[in-house]
Parts: C-alpha cells; structure tokens; sequence
C-alpha cells in the first residue's frame, strides 16, 4: 500500500515538475540569444542602420502589418521594450518602426495587426516607404527565430484548473 502511495505522489512530483519547466521555457533558444550583438540599441538601430549590417540584433513588438510576397513575407513591427521572457510590453514607449523579413509564406490571419511578436534576426539594410505625409527609414531585420505571443484577446483564465467537487462553468 505504501509503495502505490509512494509511486502515485512521485508520478505527482515529476508531471507538476514538467509543468513549471515548460512554462517558463523560453520563446528564442539559447543558441540564437548568444549570436545577438547587446551593444545594439534600437534608437542608434533606427537613426543608421546601414552601420548594423550583419549584426544579429534581438527586437519586439506589435506587428502593424504583414505582406506576403512571391518568395517572402515582410512584417511591418511597432518596437516597444523587451520585458518578462522577452515578450514585448503591453504599454511601453515605442522606439520606431521595424520590417522583419522571412522566407516563405506567413499566414496574415496569424501575423495579423496588434499581435506581438518577438524576433531575433539579422541587420539587413533599410527601406524607405512612405508614412503619412513623410519618408520614413525602416530598419529591416531577416529572421533568424520568431515568436508570436497569444492574442491579448484571448481570455485571461488559466488553461488549467486544481479542485474537488463538482465544477459548474457558465
């Protein structure tokens, strides 16, 4: 009776252990995270980043807009600060504006406008295009990792629930 007991709260141990390191597994691997140059400031990023070519550079935020073209997909990204596993800041001040470039075709449904994505990739040059009534020097950045984060529509409830009883969900 006593090794059952023993058998089902180690079983217990070893799946809550699995959960607590899946949930705060990170989002970039390690080995892309060593490859990314810290000394690179988005604002210095923004102002030339013809000086940034081939520097791996790490950057969040709420993506704008994404288009797909032939051979790639081009996402238009409003920065704004890394915080809690690299995720970008609900209400931090942005910086800019950034294109991140990747191969192959990325679904708009999915990379659509006010989700937030992380990105680590490499400097590739700049792009002018116009903004309103100004030409506007955005940054692009060839993917190397991307991240996007769940909808911040999605309910805030947790996706798992502890109890005894009898639950009722309305």
């Amino acid at each position: 009776m006593k090794a059952k007991r023993y058998i089902t709260h180690l079983l217990c141990l070893v799946t809550l252990t699995g959960l607590v390191i899946t949930g705060c597994a990170p989002v970039i691997s390690k080995e892309a995270l060593r490859e990314v140059d810290q000394s690179v400031r988005f604002e210095e990023l923004l102002e030339n980043p013809q000086a940034y070519r081939g520097r791996t550079v790490l950057l969040g935020g709420d993506i704008i807009e994404t288009q797909n073209l032939p051979e790639k997909t081009l996402i238009i990204v409003l920065q704004r600060p890394l915080g809690f596993q690299k995720k970008p800041a609900a209400d931090g001040l942005s910086k800019g504006r950034f294109i991140v470039s990747a191969p192959g075709f990325l679904d708009p449904a999915i990379y659509r406008p006010h989700r937030k994505i992380t990105v680590v990739g490499v400097v590739v040059g700049k792009e002018i295009r116009s903004l309103g009534e100004i030409e506007y020097a955005y940054p692009i950045i060839s993917k190397r990792e991307l991240h996007v984060w769940p909808s911040e529509d999605s309910p805030k409830e947790p996706k798992v629930h502890f109890g005894i009883g009898i639950g009722i969900g309305l």
